[in-house]
């Protein structure tokens, strides 16, 4: 009889730890759900139609620093009686930040009186009226010649917001410098494999001809991406597609860009990327900087600098292993990525591995496996997207945002691309630059400080996109062969050859091939 009562009590102990685990599973789903939704519920009518609203004023971009207040209906119509007239009145209760001027000490943030023109809440819509107005909303006031940007609020955070075309998007913040955000339900399955058959189908056709890029022969072109053994990478941007121009649409909807965004600067359509084994993206930031205005007269420097304000990367199919966007000046947040990230100890390990079977040690291939696993980074996963900000709220450039495509070890990986310039894209004075080796030694290139290619002897060379003022170095190991300063003025293509590096190539080169900065444009062919 004992044993009877006492296996009865421990099945009904089970049965009530089987009962608790289920509703606490239950009660997660329920606490993830109004995590999402609590703080950015949408409107109702009584909360509309309520006299007076509590709010939270805070500078664009920003979740710190924020005032606290009650506007009354009352009030807002006396003081608001047309567009932009609610932005102004709330930048007298904040610190309303302008647009930076690096030329300057001080930014216009600095002098008072800067007067947003723009005020959005925390699901990115732009408010005019007070009706837009939810009693708890937080409230961001851009400043004129600015956009709104997403506020990082911590880690794992997220918030559902809904586009015009009605598809739920969840933002979930990363990483605050980088401004980054991992993007959920951006598009299906479907659109996925529609952008990638069309980007088949039709290279060279309606979707314009595909770039083919390479390091061998080819072109190595620094906004796309390159690789090092010669095959191709190749790159079609899709500007007329419906598909493209839905997906278009929608991530530029989740920017909170409003009516005004292409003629503000946003790129033309979705660029569709494929990478294949060994393949990476090795450029840098999106930073491009124009040295002086076509007359030659010195400018203000805000107007030379052109920036993606936003970028996003789609993924349209899952890689086996390699692939991530890897931030190399970013630390892990502390505590590592939300579940998901696949950034894991392990996952690092096996990534190190595996690159060290492909690749040369030492090896700029190598050396970027190595920081990919090590830096802030964010794994292909087939219907993720990943958004990424260049600059801070004040359009000021954030160093932080140098990213890399790290080499697919092993499958394809297939991404679109969509980017949004903080200003419409200016002269850039831009050329295309070929380095060529004919020595029988490797030499480093190096662009400022950053070692871009190791080029082969023998005839070895790389073409680049680059800029009047930009800086490249060639150097054999740490001894400097040549120091070359842009000047797009010199012609749209040109050639820069490497010297020679030992007496005996020296001998056998013309005279005016010795190295010497004074004669320095004797080792550039310039092609117009």
């Amino acid at each position: 009889m004992v044993t009877r009562s006492r296996l009865a009590l421990a099945l009904l102990q089970v049965s009530a730890l089987v009962l608790i685990c289920s509703f606490w599973e239950e009660l997660q789903s329920v606490r993830e759900a109004l995590q999402l939704t609590y703080e950015y519920r949408s409107l109702s009518r009584g909360d509309r139609d309520a006299p007076v609203k509590s709010v939270t004023i805070f500078r664009n971009g920003y979740t710190t620093g924020g005032v606290e207040m009650e506007l009354s209906a009352e009030l807002v119509a006396t003081k608001c009686t047309q567009e932009g007239d609610l932005a102004a009145y709330l930048s007298q209760f904040v610190a309303v930040e302008g647009r930076f001027k690096s030329n300057k000490e001080t930014t216009e943030s600095d002098v008072p009186g800067v007067v947003a023109d723009r005020v959005f809440n925390g699901r990115g819509e732009l408010l005019q009226r007070f009706a837009d107005i939810q009693s708890g909303d937080a409230l961001y006031l851009v400043a004129p010649g600015l956009y709104f940007m997403w506020p990082f609020v911590a880690s794992g955070h997220r918030v559902v917001v809904t586009s015009a075309t009605k598809e739920s998007v969840v933002i979930e913040s990363i990483s605050e410098s980088p401004r980054t955000f991992r993007l959920h339900q951006l598009f299906s399955e479907d659109e996925a494999d529609t952008l990638i058959q069309q980007a088949v189908q039709r290279e060279g056709g309606p979707v314009n001809a595909a770039v083919q890029l390479s390091t061998g022969d080819a072109v190595n072109d620094k906004s796309h991406p390159t690789n090092d053994d010669g095959n191709s990478v190749t790159s079609v941007v899709d500007t007329v597609s419906e598909t493209a121009a839905h997906v278009r649409k929608r991530v530029l909807e989740v920017l909170s860009l409003g009516e005004d965004k292409d003629s503000r600067g946003s790129d033309n359509g979705l660029e569709l990327l494929q990478y294949e084994q060994k393949q990476a993206y090795v450029a840098g930031n999106d930073h491009f900087q124009v040295a002086a205005a076509a007359d030659g007269m010195d400018v203000d420097s805000s107007k030379r600098d052109v920036t993606r304000f936003a970028t996003v990367f789609l993924h349209l199919s899952d890689v086996a292993l390699g692939g991530q966007t890897v931030f190399p000046l970013a630390e892990m947040p502390a505590g590592g990525l939300p579940p998901g990230s696949d950034h894991s100890l392990n996952s690092a390990r096996d990534y190190e591995a595996a690159g060290a079977q492909l690749f040369t040690p030492g090896s700029w291939e190598m050396e970027m496996v190595r920081t990919c696993s090590s830096t802030l980074a964010f794994y292909p996963s087939r219907g993720t997207a990943v958004l990424f900000y260049s600059h801070r709220p004040n359009g000021e450039w954030d160093p932080m945002s140098l990213h890399r495509g790290c080499p697919v070890i092993e499958g394809t990986k297939w991404i679109a691309s969509l980017s949004v310039r903080n200003k419409q894209l200016v002269d850039p004075l831009k050329c295309r630059i070929t380095f060529k080796n004919p020595t029988a030694r490797p030499v480093q290139l190096y662009w400022s400080n950053e070692l871009m290619h190791t080029l082969n002897g023998n005839g070895g060379k790389i073409t680049f996109k680059s800029f009047t003022g930009h800086t490249w170095i060639i150097k054999d190991n740490d001894r400097v062969l040549l120091e070359h300063v842009v000047d797009a003025k010199r012609g749209k293509k040109q050639t820069v050859i490497v010297p020679p590096i030992s007496p005996e190539e020296a001998a056998d080169e013309p005279e005016a091939n010795v190295l010497d900065k004074t004669k320095q444009s004797s080792h550039t062919k310039v092609e117009l």
